[in-house]
């Protein structure tokens, strides 16, 4: 790697960053006026906001608890340095891309219920209305928390160097 000031921004060939936290707020920044877009434009074509399914945040919340678990496991086995048939390195890169992908996508569904609910708080008169601002809270609460579990799934994966090994600016190397 070279020591040029543009050193910050090259890895290695093989290399994973791992996911900042302002990356996915920005994310969830960009997704909150695509949300409330989306919902004026059902809103002025069918004469109603869109409903939030009451299934959503389950369905969120299931994906969490997925992530959660493969976090532990994933964990479990780079720190035992377990090598057995039911964890192998490959194994490990597609939950390290499972856990970048789980916390963008938390991030994005996260910003777009928090424009949806913005744009619901006009009708809060109406139980309706009320139904969809409590329901997009409730999603957009469960998408922050499925970032959340993305990101310690993407951190279970990172591998502490060995001696030899040459350390990366986080001083860990990613399975």
């Amino acid at each position: 790697m070279s020591t040029t000031s543009c050193s910050n921004f090259r890895t290695e060939p093989g290399t994973v960053r791992p996911t900042r936290v302002s990356t996915l707020v920005w994310v969830a920044l960009a997704a909150a006026p695509v949300g409330w877009s989306i919902g004026r434009i059902v809103d002025a074509a069918s004469g109603a906001l869109p409903p939030v399914p009451w299934i959503l945040p389950l369905l969120l919340v299931f994906l969490a608890v997925v992530l959660f678990v493969g976090a532990r496991t994933v964990r479990g086995w780079i720190e035992e340095r377990r090598y057995d048939s039911r964890m192998d390195a490959l194994r490990a890169a597609r939950l390290l891309a499972l856990g970048k992908a789980a916390a963008v996508f938390g991030a994005a569904v996260a910003g777009a219920y928090v424009g949806l609910g913005v744009l619901a708080l006009d009708s809060l008169a109406v139980p309706a209305g009320r139904n969809r601002v409590v329901l997009s809270a409730l999603v957009a609460v469960v998408a922050v928390v499925v970032s959340i579990a993305g990101l310690r799934l993407e951190r279970a994966c990172m591998v502490p160097p060995d001696d030899d090994d040459e350390q990366d600016a986080d001083g860990a190397r990613h399975a």
